[in-house]
């Protein structure tokens, strides 16, 4: 998951005389002389980084079996690991984590000043660990790995991530999880702490409330894995999901090279991985922001958006696959969309939100208002999900219907239909204040993780 409104600023420069634009910078004219020098000492950075990355791969290649050797699945880097940053105060437990500097944090993410949150602060900003530093981690082969709590890329990659931590921390092995939040619930300390202990993560998280260390690493996205060595320098860059046993084998080599003579077990072996993006696994509809989330948001109602207003909407003719509608009065918010219905909305009720889609199975972001518990009704294709399609957090009232019971702000599971196809889904709020944030999916070659 990219993050988004990241998009490069080009600026435009009047170029005087004697001088030309590079990039939108005034530079000035060299002499012949300095150009001829200045292409062989280039000339020289590019051989030698060309010998970096072929030693890079050979490195990998020396302890992979070649089907397994991926060139494109690690990008090999060589720049010392930023330390953890220290923080001048601790967050609140009530409040968001603190105030993110401009650019750091994703469109839509708000936050307060701990200093503005009151008493009742939280120790450290560390979880499952005492702080660490780089310095403290020397000798060891440290795999960093940026997520965040809501983000489906990220959950579908816990479960080798605690394998990886199971086989490895014996031998030198050191995995810590950094977490940037995306909307704005996942800035608050309590649940990041709640989603660590459902999740079951048992290795050190250091929560990066304002994002100083994903600007170190010069990060963009979630899941984001960065590979250091004995010595501490970065060695290998992975984005996103898959290649898992490219990344297994460095992890490997890594720990060989800082220990020579270490021997793994005769069972850690290393299947070579089938790609859950090919053709066969189907191409799902793209991730769907439901709020006015930096020019992204992917609502259908001809009224719009309206920043901080609510808006009584009507259901348009038609949406589109990867469109989402509601009717009734909703809040526009860069989160996502708040119901501000009456309490009395129920089953088949007129105020819901209609979206299309195409994939295997359907995730959602959801909040409640204050944390009050809110049942939230869900149709597939004008029927109540049945046990064959429904997804792990739908239950069923005594009538039949199919809800979801929204009672923390985290991603739910709401369909797991059996094949991959394309359907319409209906949610039909029950209280006010639940917020839909965004919808994501799954494909035929993402459905074997823990549904957690």
């Amino acid at each position: 998951m990219k993050r988004g409104g990241d998009q490069l600023q080009e600026t435009q420069s009047h170029c005087a005389s004697g001088t030309l634009c590079e990039n939108g910078h005034m530079t000035k004219l060299k002499t012949r002389g300095q150009n001829l020098d200045e292409k062989a000492g280039g000339l020289v950075q590019r051989l030698s980084a060309l010998s970096l990355l072929l030693s890079a791969f050979s490195l990998l290649a020396s302890a992979m079996p070649a089907q397994a050797l991926d060139p494109q699945a690690l990008t090999p880097t060589d720049f010392r690991a930023p330390d953890f940053p220290v923080p001048a105060s601790s967050p609140a437990e009530s409040a968001p984590l603190g105030a993110v500097p401009s650019g750091a944090a994703r469109p839509g993410a708000q936050t307060t000043s701990p200093e503005a949150a009151g008493e009742n602060l939280e120790p450290s900003l560390w979880i499952n660990s005492p702080p660490l530093t780089m310095g403290q981690l020397r000798g060891q082969v440290v795999l960093i790995d940026f997520w965040e709590y809501s983000c489906i890329n990220c959950i579908r990659t816990f479960a080798k991530n605690k394998e990886w931590y199971a086989r490895y921390h014996k031998y030198g092995f050191e995995l810590v999880g950094v977490h940037d939040f995306e909307f704005d619930i996942a800035s608050y300390f309590p649940n990041v702490r709640a989603a660590v202990k459902r999740f079951g993560l048992n290795y050190p998280i250091y929560v990066d409330s304002t994002f100083q260390l994903w600007q170190a690493y010069h990060n963009d996205s979630w899941p984001s894995l960065f590979l250091i060595d004995a010595k501490g320098i970065v060695r290998f860059h992975k984005s996103g999901e898959g290649s898992d046993d490219a990344l297994e084998y460095a992890i490997q080599r890594l720990l060989l090279e800082a220990h020579p003579g270490l021997r793994f077990p005769a069972d850690y072996t290393i299947a070579a991985e089938p790609s859950a993006f090919a053709s066969p696994c189907g191409i799902p509809t793209n991730e769907m922001y439901v709020g006015d989330w930096s020019g992204r948001g992917i609502l259908a109602n001809r009224a719009g958006y309206h920043d901080g207003k609510t808006i009584r909407y009507v259901l348009p003719a038609n949406i589109n696959d990867g469109q989402a509608a509601v009717s009734g009065p909703w809040e526009t918010d860069k989160n996502g969309m708040i119901y501000r219905g009456k309490k009395d909305n129920g089953p088949g009720g007129p105020h819901k939100l209609v979206m299309r889609y195409h994939a295997r199975e359907l995730y959602a972001v959801i909040n409640v208002s204050h944390g009050h518990p809110s049942a939230l009704y869900i149709q597939q294709d004008g029927k109540d999900l049945t046990a064959a399609n429904k997804g792990v957090d739908v239950k069923f009232d005594s009538q039949g219907h199919s809800y979801i019971e929204i009672r923390e702000p985290r991603m739910y599971y709401l369909v797991q239909n059996p094949a991959f196809g394309a359907h319409s889904v209906t949610l039909t709020p029950t209280k006010p204040g639940l917020t839909v944030n965004s919808f994501t999916f799954g494909n035929d070659c993402q459905t074997h993780f823990p549904h957690l």
